[in-house]
């Protein structure tokens, strides 16, 4: 079994350690961290000659410390068959979805369209959609209303909406302070601190389409405003519903392509197909 030099010892790549079996085949700690466990586990320190004052004896520890951590992360990332298992049900669940999902496209003049275009199209979330998928996305809006004084978002509230302003104005506020200060503060407006303002075209809570996570601020109408919003699962169910049908069309379309006097069906398998299908992209040109 071949073997590695370490500080004048040798260490086969492959031990056992603490009754598991690590590989020296890039998945799991690296040499140095195995070698160091190995002596903790074993009782025998590593040898301290090099260590002549405090600063070499301050870097020795921080390096013990930090093959620790590595190790610790390594043995966390490891895949479990319950981590494996929870992914599985998780993507068969959002397929679900997808399938499932039925579109509703709600009506809406082109100035509308156009205004909701213009708050997404820069938007760093719908960089990577393509022109027929944002015009699906647009389809999906739907209108809503707030008064002055109703709150759009809460801070800390998980939500999976995300707007676009049509008219009216709606003030940010962040929230400061730890937890235990807003719980102690009867009244938590006064840990509130304004930030700026939404106006006509604005656009906000774009994470809510991907994540779960709280929201960052609070948005309250401070007179009547019409947005137009989209729900995660909207987003998720026509994103995924256009993309499955594009694969399908290519997938359909490469093998009747010829190349000389062949066509990619009697050169290409199956698989191969499938997977140029899916590096293809989409591109768009203008008359002219």
């Amino acid at each position: 079994m071949p073997s590695t030099e370490l500080n004048g010892e040798s260490l086969k790549s492959t031990k056992d350690l603490n009754g598991a079996r690590i590989n020296d085949d890039g998945q799991g700690p690296d040499i140095e961290t195995i070698a160091l466990m190995q002596s903790i586990l074993s009782d025998n320190s590593p040898s301290c000659e090099d260590i002549i004052d405090l600063d070499d004896a301050r870097k020795e520890l921080k390096r013990i410390r930090t093959l620790m951590d590595n190790f610790k992360q390594s043995k966390n990332n490891s895949s479990s068959p319950n981590t494996n298992k929870k992914g599985a049900r998780k993507a068969i669940h959002e397929q679900e979805h997808i399938n499932d999902y039925v579109k509703k496209s709600i009506p809406k003049n082109d100035k509308i369209r156009q205004l909701i275009l213009d708050a997404i199209k820069s938007n760093v979330l719908f960089e990577s959609n393509t022109e027929d998928e944002l015009t699906e996305i647009i389809d999906v809006f739907e209108p809503c209303t707030f008064v002055a004084g109703e709150v759009v978002i809460q801070q800390g509230e998980r939500g999976d909406d995300f707007y676009v302003v049509e008219t009216g104005d709606l003030s940010i506020t962040v929230r400061i302070g730890d937890e235990e200060d807003d719980i102690n503060t009867i009244d938590q407006s006064v840990n509130e601190v304004k930030v700026g303002n939404y106006q006509d075209g604005s656009a906000f809570g774009e994470l809510a389409l991907i994540y779960g996570s709280p929201r960052a601020a609070t948005i309250v109408a401070t007179e009547v405003c019409r947005l137009w919003r989209i729900k995660r699962g909207w987003y998720r169910g026509v994103v995924g519903q256009h993309r499955q049908r594009l694969h399908k069309e290519k997938v359909e379309f490469l093998p009747k392509v010829k190349v000389g006097s062949c066509f990619f069906r009697d050169i290409l398998k199956a698989d191969q197909l499938d997977t140029m299908a899916q590096l293809l992209k989409q591109e768009y040109f203008r008359k002219g």
